[in-house]
């Protein structure tokens, strides 16, 4: 299953990562958390093909619970793409490349090579997982998701972290230093700047064409 989860802060880019995901990848699951969504939202949610989960708001930011989610997901396979994510293919594929036993994660390139966690893969659920979320859960001040695994093991290889190809998650200040790839299959438009583009560029159809982001 591919899973997002969203609340009213981010919920109107809900529609657009569904869109995206849907187009080349018809025959994968979907699902949704509710993170806080609206009402309005949650109705609406209701209305496409999708696993929806009860709503699950967090009293502060709703990242501190993606791990919870995929951890929680009723899906052995599970791939977290953050609803700032842009899937540009079939991504089918991605789920063949983490063994068992181990969380399959991209390097965020731009952030002196720290395991980059907009996009989270797992086929069952590697112990690490539950470290990391019981860490996440901590209360003690850490920023959020990436910081959380960071601060467990920093950048090091681990045991339990199989990396992915980085074509599973190309970053928009990638982007901006003019490195890109032909067969990068999914774009995080990542930070405020990255959702301001989807607003105004992506969700009406527009694509993105070398500028800076």
């Amino acid at each position: 299953m591919i899973i997002t989860g969203v609340d009213y802060k981010h919920e109107d880019l809900l529609l657009w990562w569904y869109e995206t995901v849907q187009k080349y990848n018809p025959e994968i699951k979907v699902g949704i958390w509710d993170l806080g969504m609206t009402p309005k939202m949650r109705e609406q949610v209701k209305e496409l093909p999708v696993w929806l989960s009860k709503p699950t708001p967090h009293p502060e930011l709703a990242w501190f619970l993606k791990v919870q989610c995929v951890r929680e997901t009723p899906s052995v396979s599970v791939a977290w793409l953050d609803v700032d994510c842009e899937v540009l293919t079939d991504i089918s594929e991605i789920f063949s490349l983490v063994p068992p036993g181990m969380i399959g994660l991209t390097r965020d390139i731009v952030r002196a090579n720290w395991w980059a966690t907009g996009v989270i893969v797992v086929n069952d659920r590697p112990s690490l997982l539950e470290d990391w979320d019981k860490r996440l859960q901590a209360g003690d001040g850490i920023r959020g998701d990436q910081e959380a695994l960071h601060d467990m093991i920093n950048n090091a290889p681990h045991e339990q972290i199989q990396e992915l190809p980085q074509e599973y998650q190309w970053l928009r200040i990638s982007l901006n230093k003019g490195v890109d790839s032909p067969t990068k299959k999914i774009i995080h438009w990542t930070g405020p700047k990255g959702k301001a583009f989807i607003r105004e560029h992506l969700q009406h159809g527009r694509k993105y064409t070398g500028q800076t982001v």
